[in-house]
């Protein structure tokens, strides 16, 4: 078996207050930034994840008759779940513990239940775990940020890097997916 080499995350080495772990600081904070941006901010790729969602009746949101199959609520339980999951493996999740809503298959599940008082529980849900993952990355010690993390073999940094094209990439899915009402087809001309 070939060992696979492993670069450091982001060109990083050296120790506490060394200026490579000063500017991923600064650099994390600017990645922070555009993951708030790209959740429920002034996203510069569209709509924000969460305006996405809002923009939808809980019935549209749990509708599967899309192209891909499944709902958007379905893709906001997967988004919900990989929040969840990196605050938890930081060990800052007690605020959003226990996980509220079906695992199903990397967090894809059906809703228990579509209504509104359901769909507004997913959104601050969303909101919360959002806040969560997010402060527990700022206040992270930069020497966390290098670890690997369990079971995905990356450093903490990746993942954190990660959840601002997470969330870019699922309101754009959302969005061009066929989701009933939100956007149509387009016609042959």
């Amino acid at each position: 078996m070939i060992a696979r080499q492993r670069k450091e995350p982001f060109g990083l080495h050296g120790g506490t207050g060394s200026p490579i772990l000063y500017t991923m600081d600064r650099s994390l904070a600017l990645l922070l930034d555009l993951a708030d941006a790209e959740f429920d901010g002034e996203s510069f790729n569209g709509p924000s994840f969460m305006k996405t969602l809002e923009s939808l009746s809980p019935e549209r949101a749990a509708s599967t008759a899309t192209w891909e199959g499944y709902s958007a609520w379905e893709v906001a339980h997967h988004v919900a779940y990989y929040k969840y999951y990196i605050a938890r493996e930081l060990g800052a999740a007690g605020p959003i513990e226990p996980y509220p809503f079906p695992e199903g298959r990397s967090g894809f599940a059906p809703p228990r239940e579509v209504s509104a008082a359901a769909y507004k529980e997913l959104l601050g849900y969303l909101r919360r775990a959002h806040h969560c993952v997010t402060e527990a990355i700022r206040a992270a010690d930069p020497g966390k940020l290098v670890e690997i993390m369990p079971k995905w073999d990356i450093p903490f940094a990746k993942a954190a890097a990660w959840i601002c094209t997470h969330d870019s990439y699922h309101a754009a899915q959302i969005r061009s997916m066929g989701v009933p009402g939100l956007k149509e087809p387009k016609l042959g001309t």
